[in-house]
Parts: C-alpha cells; sequence; structure tokens
C-alpha cells in the first residue's frame, strides 16, 4: 500500500449537488420569511449546514437552527435521488488513483451517515480506505481536525498528501492541515482563489492525473 493519499470534498468536487444544495436551502429559508441570493449561499458552501443557517439569520438560538435545517433536509430527502449525480469523471480518477496505490478518503462536512448513504447510492464507497462525515468530536472544516485525524487513521504524513476540493473552506482547512489543495474549479471557484492559495488548480478532476504521482 502506498504511503500517498487523495482526500476528496464530497459535495460540489465528486457528486454533482451543490445545485440541490442551492435550492433547497432557498425552499428551507425562504420558509421562515428569509430571502437569500445564490451569490451568498455560495460564499458559504463548504461549511456544514447549521453553520450556514446560524449565519444567514444571523443566530445562535438552536430551536431556530433545528427548524430551519429540518425543512432544508426534508427538501434534500425529497429530491436527492432524482437530482444527484456523480461529475462525469469521478470514477475514471477514483479507479485509477486506486489503481496507482494511493489510500484515498472523503473529508466532508456533511454528516456521517449521510456521506455514507450517498456514495453507497453512487457505488463508490468501494474506492475510499475512510470516509469521514461530521461528528461531533471533531471540528469541521474550515478547521483542519478532520484532514488531520483521517491522516492519522491512514497512517499517511501530511507532506504525503493532497486534497482536493472546490470551495474557500476546503483550502483553508487543507493549508492549516499543511496538505497541499487542489482546487477543482466550478463555476463558484473563482472567489476561492482571492483568498487562499492552492498548490494546483484543477480545470477538470482528471487533470489530478498529471499533477500528482
Amino acid at each position: 500500500m502506498s504511503d500517498k493519499a487523495v482526500l476528496f470534498d464530497l459535495d460540489g468536487t465528486i457528486v454533482d449537488s451543490v445545485p440541490l444544495i442551492l435550492k433547497c436551502y432557498g425552499e428551507g429559508l425562504s420558509r421562515h420569511g428569509v430571502k437569500v441570493s445564490e451569490h451568498e449561499l455560495l460564499g458559504l458552501m463548504g461549511l456544514p449546514t447549521w453553520q450556514v443557517v446560524a449565519e444567514v439569520f444571523k443566530t445562535q438560538e438552536p430551536m431556530m437552527i433545528e427548524k430551519v435545517i429540518k425543512d432544508i433536509f426534508s427538501c434534500f430527502s425529497k429530491h436527492w435521488q432524482r437530482e444527484l449525480k456523480l461529475y462525469p469523471e469521478s470514477v475514471q480518477v477514483l479507479s485509477e488513483l486506486k489503481r496507482r496505490g494511493f489510500k484515498l478518503a472523503v473529508v466532508t462536512s456533511s454528516e456521517q451517515e449521510h456521506a455514507e448513504i450517498m456514495l453507497d447510492y453512487f457505488g463508490i464507497s468501494k474506492y475510499f480506505d475512510i470516509i469521514q462525515g461530521r461528528v461531533n468530536d471533531l471540528r469541521p472544516k474550515p478547521s483542519p481536525d478532520m484532514i488531520i485525524h483521517v491522516l492519522d487513521k491512514l497512517k499517511v504524513a501530511k507532506t504525503e498528501a493532497f486534497f482536493v476540493g472546490d470551495t474557500l473552506y476546503d483550502c483553508i482547512a487543507s493549508v492549516n492541515a499543511g496538505v497541499k489543495f487542489l482546487l477543482i474549479m466550478r463555476p463558484w471557484g473563482v472567489s476561492v482563489l482571492e483568498k487562499c492559495k492552492p498548490w494546483k488548480v484543477l480545470k477538470e478532476l482528471t487533470n489530478i492525473l498529471d499533477v500528482i504521482s
């Protein structure tokens, strides 16, 4: 087994889920009298749902946050199997990296159960040595805690690890963890470059096969 690892964010990186996430945020927030622009929501993409809601409502009131989250998750549960899809190159990239001997992991701010269900649904759980979703004892991105925890479990040094993601919070977490960050350039990715410097920028996910070894 290789002593190198590639860690992936989930939403917006290997699963094309951002359009549905925006739709469900909009639906859930509007039910509670709040209208938020797509631009503002994209700027918060990558944070846990509770943190996005707290930021939008400018509140830390647990009951209020939970009510909004319930509506957001209800929307997502209703539509995800019909509207989500893998990015076309995801399987090719995961399969080739696995063939080359890299240890692979998912590190996402989505809940652990949500991440496992989604990856099982798309039939790609088999590529990952670890699926790490949000759990209570690890701070989510932009904290580096989850990345460091996964590398410890994989027994891979941070200097031998890469993290692939699409948001500012992926970039900050990677930099703070001391791993090389590869930004997969999605339409919302330009703003990332203004605030955090990735190791490499990938126009397509398949570009990773040319820049790491």
